[in-house]
């Protein structure tokens, strides 16, 4: 039998033992060698690995699904490759935003939120006493969100302006102007001191009878952010919830989010891992002698709004962008400071006069 020794091509200082026996080749291969040779061929498919899933993120597929919801449009995108669990993950957001709306709604007389004012009054109209109320983790959050910035507005975020909003919801369907005096009326169960929370049993006291709430200033910033959690818990980072214009974003696909820019017909507003928000009269809005008035009421006047600001927020949450938006309406750029200061992490755009 012969011995040879050569180089192996892999590494030139393993070698491989030939030896001849009965006219064949018999391959001797050193344990040296298959460690290196199986350490590269390890290397070597981490690295096809790596590439397989850079590749398959790179061009995952965009799905989009649209249905009214909570009197807006909502508009969600997937960003993945498993069409049936996105399809899952997506009904089980708008889901989440049907269960809100059945919870914050002033439109519907049978939501938590209208059952809140009628308890209360119920209660009172029975023992003279105005009672706590046990309010579900939804409500109490948003409730303690609002009571947050009611207080760093200075009031000029407040959900108890519902009567307010009402007379003036009537005023556009009559196309009638409010009386003062039935302005001054409403604006005495208006307050942020007319109700309060009880941390310890998750409870609720109105402090006046008659005194109602209306979260359409935070509502929807409040189920975006819950229905973004159902995508994210889902495992999908590529995400955006879109409710009438407001929004959260989530990891940004190939390209960037594309997102318009409300006020402006060719301004792009770039977003990754942040909320969108916008408030004005850009839609909603009446006239009466020559005066325009927003949707939007303030608080401390009981009139809606005369300036043709849009204010634009961008910030962590949906549930801040839009509160904050509803805020700085009402106070304006003269007025916002100090509340915009207790957010560094936002961003507070005034547009238009």
């Amino acid at each position: 039998m012969q011995t040879y020794n050569i180089g192996c091509r892999f590494n030139p200082r393993v070698t491989v033992e030939y030896r001849l026996h009965s006219g064949l080749f018999v391959h001797v291969i050193s344990l040296q060698f298959l460690r290196v040779y199986f350490s590269r061929l390890s290397i070597h498919w981490a690295v096809v690995l790596c590439m397989i899933l850079a590749t398959k993120s790179v061009f995952a597929e965009r799905f989009e699904f649209e249905r009214p919801e909570m009197g807006v449009a909502i508009r969600i995108v997937v960003h993945g490759d498993d069409a049936k669990a996105i399809e899952q993950a997506a009904e089980a957001a708008f889901d989440r935003f049907r269960t809100l709306n059945a919870v914050m709604s002033d439109y519907d007389e049978d939501s938590e939120l209208m059952l809140l004012s009628r308890r209360s009054s119920e209660e009172f109209e029975k023992t003279g006493v105005l009672p706590w109320i046990k309010v579900s983790d939804d409500l109490y959050a948003v409730l303690t969100a609002s009571k947050r910035f009611a207080e760093l507005s200075g009031g000029a975020f407040d959900i108890t302006v519902a009567p307010l909003v009402r007379l003036w919801r009537r005023a556009r369907r009559m196309h009638e102007l409010p009386k003062p005096e039935l302005i001054a009326k409403a604006r005495e169960l208006v307050g942020n001191d007319l109700w309060e929370l009880d941390e310890k049993t998750q409870s609720v006291r109105l402090k006046k009878k008659g005194v109602r709430f209306d979260l359409g200033g935070i509502a929807k910033g409040y189920a975006i952010d819950r229905a973004f959690e159902v995508l994210q818990a889902a495992g999908f980072a590529t995400v955006l919830v879109d409710a009438g214009g407001d929004m959260r974003v989530g990891k940004a696909p190939p390209g960037g989010w594309k997102i318009a820019a409300v006020g402006s017909t060719d301004e792009m507003v770039p977003l990754e891992n942040r909320s969108l928000a916008t408030s004005g009269d850009t839609y909603r809005f009446v006239e009466f002698a020559g005066v325009r008035y927003s949707h939007i009421v303030d608080p401390k006047t009981g009139y809606g709004l005369q300036s043709s600001l849009i204010v634009r927020v961008t910030a962590p949450t949906a549930c801040e962008a839009d509160a904050l938006a509803s805020a700085c309406s009402v106070q304006g750029p003269e007025k916002s400071g100090d509340l915009i200061k207790s957010f560094p992490e936002a961003d507070v755009r005034f547009i238009g006069e």
